[in-house]
């Protein structure tokens, strides 16, 4: 009667659905990337619903900006719940300037700022746990030769290696590569190698020096690997043999411990400068949803959040809890540069171990498409990360109107020329993909 599942039960041979409940309908893991079929679960059970006449509901406390715009639409109903379970308060969210760092280096702590230790010390006196919030595993990063500038990379892909004190090696979250840690830099002969930014390894080793006295646990993808890992850590969470939790995205969701009093997002400036048109919607959707694991029970809750750029604009909507007005600005800037729901995106990306014959296939594409009316372009360039296990990446990014028909006519037009460009010398092992609606 009832089945639960990720994105993958969408392709259950089901007879006669009723319902679908798409909880966390704004999450990105919701669209597969790789491989392929690439689809968005939240989309996809819209339109499974349709063939049945079935019910849906996506539920969010930070619904996406199409969501939303749906609404505005009237293609949605809406159902906003003002108050949280049981008339609880929502958590007092304040942002510290991470400058005060400067007066605390001496002393030996480099990540957490005096209002967030004071903050932490209160909460521990009054038995109460403690979650800190970092998006960025293992300990450090990236390195760097203070001299000449060098910063190890991974032969595989074009990133820096982070180095993971667990292991004492360097690893490429990409491709999965362990290298020996450099201790003399390779370029200039100098020894003057210095860890810069931090991860939650990072966090957990100065937050245990700050609080000796305190339990601290680490959850993120490389301490959850084991079996029963996750489990465990809830269990201990639960009988509070924890205080602190340091950890990355994992402890945004749905973690319900009542006696979680404080939260420290560490570094919103990072969550804040990703190059996507995307970002500042993620960014507020990342720090409310962790706000969110504040004072649940008795809505004693307090957050606080360390950035350098006090000024922008997300910041003072994420203090307030204002996801309508966050709405109304974000709606505001994507229609105003054609970004989706104005627009329908296709992400096309070429892959090859050649370079050359990545670009010149890229061009390719990219020099048929100017012939298709009602469409504009972005590229043929790089991708953000331009080479991943030795395969170099080009996309080229498709703008469309939100008429079906252009679209279908699009994706036709994409499909022979892949054919074309692939049957052409030389080009048979290029990989053209095509996503449509990426996230």
């Amino acid at each position: 009667k009832v089945v639960v599942g990720p994105r993958s039960a969408l392709w259950l041979p089901y007879s006669n659905p009723g319902l679908i409940i798409v909880d966390e309908e704004h999450d990105s893991s919701y669209k597969q990337k790789e491989p392929a079929p690439r689809f968005h679960a939240r989309d996809a059970a819209i339109y499974l619903s349709s063939l049945f006449g079935a019910k849906v509901i996506l539920g969010s406390a930070t619904p996406s900006v199409e969501s939303l715009y749906n609404v505005q639409q009237g293609k949605y109903a809406y159902a906003g719940l003002k108050d949280r379970y049981q008339g609880v308060k929502m958590p007092v969210i304040e942002i510290i300037n991470a400058k005060s760092l400067e007066t605390v280096k001496l002393s030996g702590v480099k990540l957490v700022t005096p209002e967030l230790q004071q903050a932490v010390l209160e909460a521990l006196q009054q038995k109460k746990q403690v979650i800190l919030f970092q998006n960025r595993r293992g300990y450090a990063p990236f390195q760097l030769c203070t001299i000449c500038g060098w910063v190890p990379q991974c032969k595989n892909c074009s990133v820096s290696l982070t180095y993971h004190k667990s292991t004492d090696k360097l690893h490429c979250h990409y491709c999965g590569l362990k290298a020996a840690v450099v201790r003399s830099c390779p370029a200039c002969g100098s020894d003057k190698l210095v860890s810069k930014s931090f991860g939650t390894e990072k966090i957990e080793e100065e937050v245990q020096h700050i609080f000796p006295e305190a339990r601290v646990a680490r959850m993120d993808v490389d301490s959850m690997r084991g079996k029963h890992s996750m489990r465990e850590l809830l269990d201990l969470l639960e009988k509070r043999k924890i205080d602190i939790l340091v950890g990355t995205q994992m402890v945004v969701k749905g973690l319900d411990f009542a006696s979680v009093a404080l939260v420290g997002i560490l570094s919103a400036d990072s969550l804040l400068s990703y190059p996507d048109f995307r970002v500042n919607e993620r960014a507020f959707q990342l720090m409310e949803q962790v706000s969110g694991r504040a004072g649940r029970a008795d809505g004693k809750g307090r957050v606080l959040i360390q950035a350098y750029n006090l000024t922008h604009p997300v910041l003072q909507l994420v203090k307030d809890h204002d996801v309508h007005n966050f709405y109304m600005q974000e709606i505001g800037y994507r229609n105003h540069f054609a970004y989706p729901p104005f627009t329908r995106l296709i992400k096309i990306v070429f892959k090859h171990k050649d370079e050359t014959r990545t670009a010149a296939a890229a061009t390719l594409m990219a020099g048929a498409l100017q012939a298709v009316p009602g469409i504009s372009l972005q590229g043929p360039a790089p991708a953000l990360v331009p080479r991943v296990r030795n395969q170099y990446i080009y996309e080229i990014w498709v703008k469309c109107s939100k008429d079906n028909k252009q679209l279908e006519s699009v994706k036709q037009f994409l499909k022979n020329e892949r054919m074309h460009i692939i049957n052409k010398r030389g080009n048979s092992n290029v990989q053209v993909i095509f996503d449509v609606d990426p996230m």
